[in-house]
């Protein structure tokens, strides 16, 4: 987004730009001192946004003589043959007589008046949404979400170009590429299911991806999945749903399955002949993250229902309730529920998956040292099924 912005007073200018660039980073503005300078620029570049002073010098020639400027603004920019001439305008005063006078003729030229005053911040608001609406939509084509920090570093660990980290429409984000395809890394502020949640269904409505997915760590069960196993639930359930009775808990599971024809896509891309060993290329472990009796890397990929919840599991009998809801289930974490609802009740419609490594069993012996390892096999793994095609129709 561009910003052209008319304003003389250096203070005032700097609150504008420091609100503008605290809602998202990647706006670009020009600031201009004099309304000379104003007219040149909307008749030389197309902007999405000016925000205006109403009394400002015309010339540098008399830097220190304010005039009002309201009716040539409405002149200049608002002349049919301006490139600027559908541009949102937002006039931004401290003078609230100015405003008075000169409200009925510039709101019927869709120019907002807001009077701004440095003693209290009721003009932001009106202000940042006036911005909010007029920021163009950059769609992308794909969405990672990633529940903590050291799951989005991961791909830069991987060896992936991963873009420094910036804010849009309030959302953390980082720039990655796969094979001419446009993407984010992004992550909530907190992990968990809510705020997985509404993180998922606010990049599907801002940025229209054809997929959405996520990447990250989890625990699996006992005898079901081992340490590294990378699994993409083919369905998940919230286990911590339900009804707390003086017998105990009684869930009450509600699932969401994959989209049937992205199952198969994504069961043949797993199973191709140098898909695991696409995702080892690279990776070389500590001492410590080696898994017990065994001296080498060794992992699956593959799909079997898992459950979310929203608390970190670390006790046995918590781990007994989870086991028991469904016999076949092979791993739990905090998030992939609420992204595969998100997506599911989505009006957008996208393709989505989850695609987390195990690192512990859930009991109480949990530890770290593999998460390093496990955050980068389930990024190369959400990467290489990008890479290999999982967008395309």
């Amino acid at each position: 987004m561009n910003i052209l912005i008319l304003e003389d007073n250096p203070a005032k200018l700097k609150e504008l730009t420091e609100t503008i660039t605290k809602l998202d980073e990647t706006i670009k503005y020009k600031p201009c001192k004099f309304f000379n300078d104003l007219v040149i620029e909307i008749n030389r570049t197309k902007y999405d946004l000016v925000i205006a002073d109403l009394k400002v010098p015309l010339y540098s020639d008399n830097p220190n003589e304010e005039v009002d400027v309201s009716d040539r603004l409405l002149e200049v920019i608002r002349d049919i043959d301006c490139i600027n001439f559908k541009t949102p305008v937002i006039a931004v005063t401290r003078f609230d007589s100015l405003a008075e006078e000169n409200f009925l003729a510039l709101n019927r030229c869709d120019i907002n008046v807001i009077t701004y005053d440095n003693t209290n911040e009721d003009w932001k608001p009106p202000f940042i949404n006036k911005i909010q609406s007029c920021i163009p939509i950059k769609k992308y084509d794909f969405i990672i979400i990633c529940a903590l920090e050291k799951e989005a570093k991961a791909y830069s660990e991987a060896g992936y170009n991963l873009g420094e980290r910036f804010l849009s429409h309030g959302i953390t984000c980082r720039n990655i590429s796969i094979k001419e395809q446009e993407g984010l890394v992004i992550t909530p502020t907190r992990m968990g299911l809510v705020n997985t949640a509404i993180l998922s269904a606010r990049a599907i409505e801002l940025f229209k991806p054809k997929l959405i997915c996520m990447s990250g760590i989890c625990a699996g069960i006992e005898g079901k999945a081992n340490i590294y196993d990378v699994i993409i639930p083919e369905m998940c359930h919230q286990h911590d749903s339900g009804k707390w009775t003086n017998e105990g808990f009684i869930p009450e599971l509600y699932d969401v399955p994959l989209d049937h024809y992205t199952s198969l896509k994504l069961d043949k891309i797993i199973n191709e002949g140098n898909f695991n060993d696409t995702l080892k290329n690279g990776i070389t472990l500590r001492r410590s993250e080696f898994q017990p009796a065994n001296e080498e890397l060794d992992f699956k990929v593959y799909l079997a229902p898992t459950s979310s919840g929203s608390a970190v599991v670390a006790d046995d009998e918590i781990l007994k309730s989870i086991k028991i809801q469904h016999r076949k289930k092979t791993a739990f974490e905090m998030e992939s529920y609420a992204l595969y609802e998100a997506a599911r009740q989505s009006l957008e419609r996208p393709l989505f998956f989850s695609a987390k490594a195990v690192v512990d069993n859930g009991n109480s012996s949990k530890g770290d040292e593999y998460h390093r390892v496990a955050a980068i096999l389930s990024a190369k793994t959400v990467y290489e099924i990008i890479s290999r095609g999982i967008c395309k129709a």
